[in-house]
């Protein structure tokens, strides 16, 4: 019997091979791109668990109130970590973490680490990061010790380093004593959110820095390790956070920071803290509730589509249901019958959707930015894709099965099937086909609002002109010699101009209190600040709006203990003053008294996320510059840096130089939503095309159904275009409908997702209408297909058989 099912199953699918294409491919292209964004989100998920301790890993962060607002802040002081583990028996162990920069140095082989970190031994009993030479459990007991990665040591001493004896070779960092390498460990798994290339002990930095160990030491990040009870259970961390709550005050006399946990497992996608006091690996859980949602709709889709097409084409099978039960055919033959069939043609779209996930997944990966593969091996995800294949069989198969089995064979053979208008599951296929174009275009809108809102962001004026300014990292001896290295850039071939800062205009964090004439008691707030010389406004393009830049030729200005300050427009606002109003005030910041000597226009120095704060430019030419600004010609550029780096090495030999250009730096800051808008409309146009494959079935279908209808029409007279118009209205009535309900709760949703940014685009009705517009024309031209080729058919094929 099961082999007869199995026959009538695959005769059917054959017999109609263009529905078994259409319903299967776009099946497996839902499921396809639900396999990809499932990977992505529990790739996402999956960061740190690979740690043994991961479950009882937790990281003290800070609640700071300061002047302007409250503050969270991923920094805590050196001593709190060994304070905890005095005082609070639950905590089992501890550990600090704090980055360093330096050229670590071996013979006459130098590496820049882009990640030094500082560690307490503890470091690795907490974090499981392998050592592929050296011992963990006897790391650290020197300060004069350092663990390199893989990838380093490689760079050192070669890519054969393991079979070299490297422990005890020295090292040297940046002039410092040198270092004895006791160590290397395994490069850091990708999905851990602490990534380093060089590790140097705690008692280094606190040999070589005394404010390290103190309790204004706000700079390092402190991990604990609960102990579990002696029930076995893990230690209660609400317990513990309300205890830590006064730790500051105890230490440090500080009653207004409260100390708060942060699991090991919120760190990657929950950490937003303020001051750039979070590094590392991070991403946002946003994201993938955003992404799992796509997938979500992208896979509903595909499943609204085959249930649709599965329950039409199997209402063309009454008679045969009439033939089968008239010779004796039980219900439950049938039942078993639809649901094989609706089983085998199931597994037929998800063996197809494996091999087409395959396909896209380089694609995707590089889209993502990920290294992602199918999980063969793992039995969980088998069970899951034959749980799916199991319920979706049922799904698509039981209602056909339940209501055809049920009909009476003798009415079903006179051509009478029991329903109030004649076509059985209209109503439902009606319903869901309303549901997956809401779903689609709703996608399509977003999209579209995502793409103008980055648009709006990269083309915003920000107040100066970022094009062709690119920027030098000052390091080692280039610090004290920044004057001599800007002069010699200044003169080169393809250089405007050149201007020394502590910054780059990007993303701006540097800030503290200031104090200024007429300021009320108490009134208090942050202003970032930057320290730039006489050149920086010309350089970087910026428009004073009352007073004057800041000059050489003004001993004022370069008078020793005191200092000359420019403000933005927010800031004199903020301190009582109208531009004009501003010039000659006097100011304090950072303890050195000065006179405001003019007021710049207001420009963009964080993301556009965040609104323009109060901004501060000190004038102090004996301090450090960190970096150098240069204005390069547009034909010229090549040249220029050509020119920057050979200036650059006979300064510095030793460092290698690093640059970059302000216009990609800040493109840089609205990554995410770059890599969100190309995500989503990629997925965008997959559910347009997976709908449209189900609105050409249907039609199909519809058009198959009414054949002989559209042939006794076209003999009384009825026009191509009177068919065509038949049999599109009926179809679109429910894309049109779709479109009315989906509208406002669109609006609604991106009216919420834009209020997020500070600048941002306003809701207009165009962006409606063209993705409107776009779903119904192309929802059209799938049905016009259908609906012309009906049309055109010759009328006597169709009535032959009367």
């Amino acid at each position: 019997m099961i082999q007869n099912y199995l026959k009538i199953a695959v005769r059917q699918l054959m017999k109609h091979w263009g529905h078994t294409l259409i319903n299967s491919g776009g099946l497996a292209l839902g499921i396809a791109c639900c396999l990809l964004i499932g990977l992505y989100v529990t790739d996402e998920l999956s960061y740190d668990r690979f740690h043994t301790q991961f479950p009882h890993i937790y990281r003290i962060v800070e609640k700071q109130t300061q002047s302007g607002g409250i503050f969270d802040v991923a920094v805590t002081p050196g001593p709190l970590a060994a304070s905890v583990l005095r005082d609070f028996p639950e905590v089992q162990d501890a550990a600090r973490i704090g980055q360093w920069h330096g050229l670590l140095t071996a013979g006459r082989k130098s590496v820049e680490a882009s990640q030094m970190l500082v560690v307490d031994p503890s470091f690795f009993r907490l974090f499981s990061f392998p050592l592929v030479k050296g011992n963990s459990d006897r790391l650290f007991r020197s300060p004069n010790e350092v663990v390199i990665s893989e990838t380093v040591a490689a760079r050192f001493f070669g890519p054969d380093w393991q079979k070299q004896p490297v422990l005890g070779k020295l090292l040297t960092l940046t002039g410092n004593e040198p270092l004895k390498l006791v160590g290397v460990a395994k490069n850091p798994p990708r999905t851990s959110h602490i990534q380093f290339d060089v590790l140097i002990p705690f008692m280094w930095l606190e040999k070589n820095d005394e404010w390290s160990n103190k309790w204004n030491s706000n700079s390092y990040h402190t991990y604990i390790q609960l102990r579990p009870e002696a029930s076995g259970k893990p230690a209660d961390p609400a317990g513990l956070a309300t205890k830590l709550d006064g730790q500051l005050a105890q230490y440090n006399n500080d009653k207004e920071t409260r100390l708060l946990l942060q699991p090991l497992s919120e760190i990657y996608l929950y950490s937003r803290f303020a001051f750039q006091t979070d590094y590392g690996n991070r991403s946002d859980i946003t994201y993938i509730r955003l992404f799992s949602i796509v997938g979500i709709i992208v896979l509903l889709i595909a499943i609204v589509n085959f249930v649709n097409l599965a329950t039409a084409r199997a209402s063309q099978r009454s008679k045969e249901v009439g033939v089968r039960k008239t010779i004796g055919a039980y219900r439950s033959s049938l039942v078993m019958q639809f649901l094989g069939e609706a089983l085998l043609l199931v597994m037929l779209a998800v063996t197809f959707s494996l091999v087409l996930a395959e396909r896209l997944l380089p694609a995707f990966n590089e889209l993502a930015v990920k290294t992602l593969s199918l999980p063969y091996a793992d039995p969980l995800f088998w069970a899951i894709l034959a749980g799916f294949t199991l319920c979706l069989s049922v799904l698509s198969g039981l209602y056909p099965a339940l209501i055809l089995s049920s009909f009476r064979p003798m009415p079903v053979l006179r051509g009478n099937i029991l329903t109030k208008d004649g076509r059985t599951g209209l109503t439902l296929r009606q319903t869901l086909v309303v549901g997956q174009f809401m779903l689609a275009i709703g996608l399509v809108i977003t999209t579209m609002v995502v793409y103008q809102q980055l648009l709006f962001m990269q083309t915003r004026q920000l107040g100066f002109d970022k094009s062709q300014l690119l920027y030098v990292r000052l390091k080692g001896a280039l610090r004290e010699r920044a004057m001599p290295f800007k002069q010699a850039v200044a003169g080169l071939p393809g250089v405007e101009n050149a201007a020394l800062s502590t910054g780059n205009l990007v993303n701006m964090e540097n800030s503290s209190n200031v104090e200024w004439e007429g300021q009320a008691h108490k009134d208090e707030f942050q202003i970032t600040q930057m320290n730039v010389d006489a050149d920086f406004m010309k350089t970087v393009g910026m428009s004073v709006a009352a007073g004057r830049m800041f000059s050489d030729r003004v001993v004022a200005d370069t008078l020793s203990g005191q200092a000359a300050y420019m403000i933005n427009a927010t800031a004199a606002k903020r301190m009582g003053w109208l531009p004009h109003q501003a010039i000659g005030k006097r100011m304090t910041f950072w303890g050195t008294p000065g006179r405001v000597i003019g007021v710049v226009n207001d420009f963009h120095y964080k993301p556009l996320r965040v609104g323009i704060q109060p901004f501060i430019f000190r004038y102090r030419p004996k301090e450090f510059y960190f970096t150098l600004l240069v204005r390069t010609s547009p034909a010229r550029v090549a040249q220029a840096i050509q020119g920057i780096s050979a200036a650059y090495k006979k300064l510095e030999p030793n460092y290698p130089i690093s640059y970059g250009f302000v216009d990609q730096d800040l493109d840089a800051q609205y990554q995410s939503e770059q890599r969100i808008g190309k995500i989503m409309f990629c997925f965008a146009v997959l559910t347009i095309l997976i709908s449209c494959l189900g609105l050409f079935g249907l039609t199909a279908f519809t058009a198959e159904q009414r054949t002989k209808e559209i042939g006794v029409r076209k003999v009384l007279g009825a026009s191509v275009g009177n068919i065509v118009a038949l049999l599109s209205k009926d179809t679109m009535k429910p894309v049109g409908m779709a479109l009315l309900l989906v509208v406002p709760l669109v609006w609604l949703g991106l009216q919420n997702w834009l209020a997020n940014y500070a600048y941002r685009i306003t809701l207009s009705g165009w962006m409606f209408a063209v993705a409107g517009l776009g779903a119904v024309s192309i929802a059209l031209m799938t049905v016009g297909y259908q609906s012309i080729k009906a049309a055109l058919a010759n009328p006597s094929k169709a009535l032959r058989s009367e």
